[in-house]
Order: C-alpha cells, then structure tokens, then sequence
C-alpha cells in the first residue's frame, strides 16, 4: 500500500516518538530513513532525512491528530519546517526520487551548477540550507561589492 509522509526530522528520536504516539492512536507508522540515500546517492550531507510515513487512508486523520499534539505538546518541534506554510513535510535535496531524472541532477548538484535546496511537498516552495548575505546597494539599485560599479571600495582594500 502506498505511504505518505506526514512529518520530516534530522534525527531519528524525535521521529520514532511520533511514530509510537501515531501507532498509539491506532494509526500504522513507519519510519524511513533517506540518509544513506542523501550521503551516497545525492552526495550530501544527509539533511531532513527520517521521514514518518503513514498509509494513504490513514493520511487525513494522522494530520489532523499531528496538528492536535503539535499544538498540546509540541511534538513538531524538532520537525523541519517549510519556512512559508510550515509544513512539517519536507524533502532535502529538492529532487524526486523516481525514474532517471534524479541521476542527472545529483551531477548538477555534486559539480555545484545546481544548488541543494529544501523542498516543501505542500505548497511547492523552495528554499537554501542557508540564507545569502544581504546584499547592500547604492541609491540607484547598483550592489556595493560589486567592482564593476564601485571600484572605489576594490582598489583601497588591494592596497592594504
């Protein structure tokens, strides 16, 4: 039968606590585990990688009792987050997992033309491990770091 997951962690602690609550509420769990799957496969440091899962039926009902404890006793709270709808359903790097397509992303992303990023499975959004800097600009809109328009800044830090 086919599974869904219902909540993304790093570790597996807080996931297998999740799972014996669900199981406890008469809803089957399991837990899969991507890490192996993220180091070897996708070269990359295994992040969001235990997912809990639950039968397609049982989908509905274990959201719904997952939003109910979330907001009783935080079980989510070691969950990771989509940074827009929050969403504890998360997939990390953002590629599916099916047919071919995944062979020749994780190429892109092991030559660093494609960037590993977090994707949330609810509302499609994408998002870095980590944020950028933020980048400064003049008062037409042009960055200071760049050397192009403000060579000025470039030339006094060659000289030191």
């Amino acid at each position: 039968m086919k599974t869904l997951p219902v909540a993304t962690f790093n570790e597996t602690g807080p996931a297998g606590a999740l799972r014996v609550r669900l199981e406890e509420a008469g809803i089957k769990s399991a837990i899969h585990d991507e890490s192996k799957l993220e180091r070897f496969w996708f070269m990359s440091e295994p992040e969001a990688a235990i997912h809990v899962e639950v039968s397609q039926p049982d989908y509905l009902r274990a959201r719904q009792l997952i939003n109910e404890w979330d907001r009783s006793s935080g079980v989510l709270r070691e969950a990771v987050r989509c940074p827009e709808c929050a969403s504890p359903r998360v997939e990390f790097p953002q590629i599916t997992r099916k047919f071919l397509m995944p062979v020749v992303e994780a190429a892109l992303m092991a030559l660093h033309i494609m960037p590993r990023e977090f994707y949330c499975l609810d509302c499609q959004y994408s998002w870095p491990k980590t944020r950028p800097p933020k980048r400064e600009f003049d008062i037409l809109g042009y960055p200071y770091d760049s050397k192009f328009w403000h060579p000025e800044r470039f030339k006094k830090q060659d000289r030191a």
